[in-house]
């Protein structure tokens, strides 16, 4: 096994009006699409709408606004935006930003889930906001807030993680697939298996379902990732 992953400085933005948008991994899971994504202090930008995919942005870097037909949101802190399916919203700029997109297909067999309960979209939230919790997993002195639990947003998932030293030492799951957002000045060391890969704030990853894995920092160094889960076993 290979580890995929891709680092910030391969990623290949080119800004258009702006803009940039790369897609970042592709083909290495169905139904899930990531991009990294850019915009320059002073422009805006009108993302592409889904009908029947969530769209979720990690925003990591940078302050700026987001516009829905009803509101705006401000954005000067590592933040979450879920769009509403159709609807139509506005980033824009106030200084250099950039973030992550997920577009997540959801299946036939998906949508009965999601709507029997989920959270009302557009959703947004900033990580100060987030309830803190605790997992067997992490070492001590880790942080860890919940962004989406559950099935709030089925079949998604999503946290962040937190810390100066150790970070997280995981037995495989089986029943979800991992992407790891690097941010800040993160640098870690990811092993999957028995494979290991250093990566620094701004990198990406992916963990299949089933391999142990772990996301542990480098001596001296620091961690912050977003972890997004996908259940792979939708019976569940």
């Amino acid at each position: 096994m290979s580890i995929a992953y891709v680092k910030k400085e391969d990623i290949g933005l080119q800004f258009e009006n702006g803009f940039a948008q790369a897609e970042m991994l592709p083909g290495c899971y169905p139904n899930v699409k990531t991009y990294r994504c850019a915009l320059q202090a002073g422009c805006s930008v009108k993302p592409k709408t889904y009908s029947r995919s969530h769209q979720m942005l990690c925003l990591t870097d940078g302050k700026g606004y987001i516009t829905t037909p009803k509101r705006a949101y401000n954005v000067d802190e590592v933040s979450f935006f879920f769009a509403n399916f159709e609807e139509e919203f506005t980033i824009t700029a106030v200084t250099d930003m950039s973030w992550t997109t997920f577009v997540v297909d959801i299946s036939e067999k998906e949508w009965p889930e999601f709507y029997r309960s989920h959270l009302v979209l557009p959703y947004f939230r900033p990580l100060s906001t987030a309830n803190e919790y605790w997992q067997d997993c992490k070492t001590a002195g880790m942080r860890g807030w919940h962004i989406v639990v559950g099935h709030q947003m089925y079949p998604i998932i999503m946290g962040v993680c937190q810390t100066d030293l150790g970070g997280t030492i995981e037995k495989g799951h089986p029943g979800v697939a991992q992407w790891n957002v690097l941010y800040g000045d993160s640098e870690i060391v990811l092993t999957i298996a028995d494979e290991s890969v250093h990566l620094k704030g701004g990198d990406f990853s992916y963990v299949p379902a089933g391999p142990d894995h772990s996301l542990t920092t480098k001596p001296g160094k620091q961690m912050s990732y977003i972890w997004v889960e996908h259940y792979t076993h939708t019976d569940d």
